[in-house]
């Protein structure tokens, strides 16, 4: 059977296509500055705790509504199967580590660390779930979701501990008393303390609780990120919040994303938008890491 050979890239070629990747990375940024984008990232971002932002940006920009994505392969051992026809519209940075070749030659060359082959990316197809189908028996395909768990409920109480043991580390104290009503609860700087308030559900208290962890975090963190007005602390504490809960399965259909409309307009606002997207992402993945993985269901 005859076989079908890729041509190999002209070297004008390839640096048209990094070209080009770069331009896709770049627009993905540049979409923030819309609310709708920004709202949107946040509520992708849920469902890809893991991935890096560059790679949360182009899948939003790519599928807004997507929930999961992987590539063909790694569909299969999930026990799904991409169905016929669909094309992949996702593309992100895919990591490309060294050869065995690559490797068995550096080391035959000395094995400097300084020379070592080094992990390459590209970006690569992913398809979502929306665009793959279970497969059929005996393969058990795995839970994609967590349970939905509602804001008034106790079905999250399971990651107080590990909220608390957090903010211990951090050298805050956490107290539960009464607030007057409407207040969810606060965080002291002076005093290092995270208060929340007694008369709310514990799964409101875990919302609350990383809403003002995140409060914490920042003030422990300052030296490591854009120094932020009192408007864009909010604007980077309520999303965390919103996106870490999210991915517990935390129904946040009822909150609001803030936005600070004047960036749009501002020179000097994309590098204000994508300093606080980081921002986000970095202590959300902290606070994440902490509470470790929600459980799934069916």
């Amino acid at each position: 059977m005859a076989t079908t050979r890729t041509r190999a890239l002209s070297d004008e070629e390839r640096q048209a296509r990094r070209e080009a990747d770069r331009e896709r990375t770049r627009e993905a940024v540049e979409a923030l500055r819309s609310s709708d984008r920004w709202k949107q990232w946040l509520r992708l971002r849920r469902h890809f705790r893991t991935y890096s932002l560059t790679n949360q940006l182009l899948i939003a920009i790519a599928m807004p509504d997507a929930t999961r994505v992987a590539g063909f392969k790694a569909w299969l051992k999930l026990g799904y199967c991409v169905r016929r026809g669909e094309h992949a519209v996702i593309r992100i940075w895919m990591p490309i580590p060294p050869s065995k070749k690559q490797l068995a030659a550096w080391q035959a060359a000395g094995g400097d660390p300084e020379e070592k082959p080094r992990t390459r990316y590209k970006l690569g197809p992913v398809w979502d779930r929306s665009q793959v189908d279970p497969l059929p028996p005996p393969a058990e395909p795995v839970p994609l979701d967590p349970p939905i768990a509602e804001p008034a409920g106790d079905s999250l109480a399971w990651a107080f501990p590990a909220l608390e043991e957090h903010a211990i580390e951090l050298g805050c104290t956490v107290v539960i008393e009464r607030h007057p009503d409407g207040v969810g609860g606060s965080f002291a700087p002076a005093a290092n303390v995270i208060s929340l308030n007694d008369g709310n559900s514990p799964n409101h208290q875990v919302k609350t609780f990383v809403h003002e962890l995140s409060h914490a975090l920042l003030h422990h963190t300052r030296d490591e990120h854009v120094a932020l007005t009192y408007a864009q602390e909010e604007l980077v504490v309520e999303p965390i919040a919103l996106t870490v809960v999210g991915g517990l399965g935390l129904d946040t259909s009822g909150y609001s994303v803030p936005y600070l409309a004047s960036w749009s307009d501002d020179k000097d606002g994309l590098e204000i938008i994508e300093a606080c997207a980081g921002v986000i992402d970095t202590l959300a993945k902290r606070i994440e890491d902490a509470v470790g993985e929600p459980q799934t269901g069916t």
